[in-house]
């Protein structure tokens, strides 16, 4: 009997090892999957990404309508005014050359003419009961009698200039000088352009 005992022990060693050696392997699984996560898990926790959809532009766009226009068309010319005199009024409106001076011009930007000249002060009187829009009244003058060689308007930083409008009641002056030669013969004319409704208000006179 106490022969057999050794062969006992050693038929179960065998066993002993390998059920060892299972038990590490399984708990190394084990272990490796619950460091890294189960897929599954890692899946359901994340949060699904949310994509909002593009509200479509427009690709075809609608062309405004046109607004209306009044056309205005201006007047011809019905007479001419003498130079020293006032031109009748017209809405309320009196123009009148209070000077015409001759004298030399020195040119003060790039390009602007040198010589003889002439300026013209014109006066804008508001006898009406509305302001007169005087900001875009326009002056011009031509030289030389029927043959109305017009003048070079030029830029003098002395002159007056008319403001933006004239109140009832009240006055504007202004001056205008343009580059003409003052040894041409024949009368000057200055036109006065005022009211985009009304003709230009011409005055006619001798040169300076």
């Amino acid at each position: 009997m106490a022969q057999d005992m050794p062969t006992a022990g050693r038929g179960r060693a065998p066993w002993i090892v390998f059920v060892v050696v299972a038990a590490l392997l399984v708990g190394g699984v084990v272990w490796a999957v619950v460091g890294q996560g189960w897929p599954g898990a890692s899946v359901a926790a994340s949060p699904s990404p949310s994509w909002a959809t593009p509200t479509p532009q427009p690709t075809v766009f609608e062309t405004p309508a046109a607004g209306s226009t009044t056309e205005i068309t201006k007047p011809p010319t019905d007479a001419e005014v003498a130079l020293d005199q006032p031109a009748p009024p017209v809405d309320g409106a009196t123009v009148q050359v209070v000077a015409v001076t001759a004298g030399t011009f020195a040119g003060q930007v790039p390009g602007e003419p040198s010589g003889d000249a002439i300026t013209v002060s014109v006066r804008v009187v508001n006898n009406g009961a509305t302001p007169i829009d005087t900001g875009a009244a326009g002056v011009n003058l031509t030289y030389g009698g029927d043959d109305r060689t017009p003048g070079i308007a030029v830029t003098d930083k002395t002159a007056r200039v008319f403001p933006a409008s004239v109140a009832p009641g009240a006055e504007a002056t202004a001056d205008f000088t343009f580059v003409a030669p003052l040894a041409a013969e024949g009368d000057v004319r200055v036109s006065v352009d005022l009211l985009a409704s009304e003709p230009d208000i011409v005055f006619v006179g001798p040169r300076p």
